[in-house]
C-alpha cells in the first residue's frame, strides 16, 4: 500500500509539472527532509556514469533530496540513482526554456534539494536559459549553503568560474576542434563565459569535458590564453593614468 501511494504521488507530480513549461519528475517519498548535508563538488568529465561518484554525492546529501537538473531529456537518472543510494527521494527537473526557469516554483524546488547534479547535454542551453533567473540564484545558495554538486559532460562544463558556453554553435555543427581554437582564440565560436556559477574551489577554473577521447587539450590551452588575455587587457584598463606624473 505504501508503495502504490508513493508511486501515485510520483504520477500526479509528473501530471501538475507537466501542465507547466518544467517537468518534474519525482521518485521516493512524497515529503522533502532536511538533513544536514555536507559540501563538496564532483566533477565526472562525460561518458559513463561514475557509481562511486553518485554514491558520494548521496552521501554528501545524508539521506537527504537528491535532484538532478537537465534541460533536455527525460529522468533516466532517477531509477539509476535510486538504485544506488539511500535517500529520502530522487527526482528530476527538466527546464528546456527561459520561461522554465524564470518559474518560482522552480527556485523552490531546487532549494529544497541537499544535492544536486547537473547532467549533460549543451551547455548553452544552461547558460542562455538559466543565466539571470531564480534557477541561477537558486543553484549558487544551494553551493553557498554548503550542499554538494556535481556535474557531468555539459553539467560539468558549467562548474567553473570559466565556460566554454557554445553559445555560437548551430545544432549541425562539429565539436569545436583544438586545430581551430590553437590557430585563433577569438574566432566566433569560442565563448568564453565567466561567473555562471560559484562553486567553492573552482574559482578561476575552466572545466571542460571528453578531455582526453576528443583531444580538447590544444583547444582548451586556447581558452586559457584568451582567457588571461582579457584579463590582462581588464587589468590594463584600470590602471591610473601616468599623464603629467613624474615617477
Amino acid at each position: 500500500m505504501k508503495f502504490l501511494v508513493a508511486l501515485l504521488v510520483s504520477v500526479v507530480f509528473c501530471a501538475v509539472s507537466g501542465a507547466a513549461d518544467f517537468e518534474y519528475i519525482r521518485r521516493g517519498h512524497p515529503q522533502d527532509v532536511q538533513t544536514r548535508a555536507e559540501a563538496g563538488v564532483a566533477l565526472m568529465g562525460g561518458g559513463s556514469d561514475l557509481d562511486d561518484a553518485f554514491r558520494w554525492l548521496c552521501g554528501k546529501a545524508n539521506g537527504g533530496d537528491f535532484l538532478i537538473l537537465r534541460a533536455r531529456g527525460g529522468a533516466d537518472y532517477n531509477p539509476y540513482v535510486d538504485g544506488l543510494c539511500k535517500v529520502n527521494s530522487v527526482a528530476t527537473l527538466i527546464l528546456p526554456s527561459l520561461k522554465a526557469a524564470q518559474d518560482p516554483r522552480v527556485a523552490e524546488i531546487i532549494g529544497h534539494a541537499e544535492a544536486i547534479f547537473i547532467a549533460g547535454g549543451d551547455q548553452s542551453r544552461y547558460v542562455n536559459d538559466w543565466k539571470g533567473t531564480p534557477v541561477q540564484d537558486a543553484i549558487n545558495a544551494h553551493v553557498a549553503a554548503g550542499k554538494p554538486i556535481g556535474g557531468t559532460s555539459a553539467g560539468l562544463a558549467v562548474l567553473g568560474q570559466f565556460v566554454y558556453g557554445c553559445l555560437e554553435d548551430k545544432p549541425d555543427d562539429a565539436d569545436l576542434t583544438s586545430r581551430e581554437v590553437l590557430a585563433d582564440p577569438y574566432i566566433k565560436r569560442v565563448t568564453v563565459v565567466r561567473d555562471f556559477l560559484k562553486v567553492p574551489g573552482l574559482d578561476n577554473i575552466l572545466t571542460d569535458s571528453h578531455f582526453a577521447k576528443r583531444d580538447r587539450m590544444g583547444r582548451s590551452l586556447g581558452f586559457l590564453a584568451r582567457i588571461v588575455q582579457n584579463a590582462g587587457r581588464r587589468h590594463r584598463a584600470r590602471l591610473p593614468s601616468t599623464k603629467n606624473r613624474r615617477c
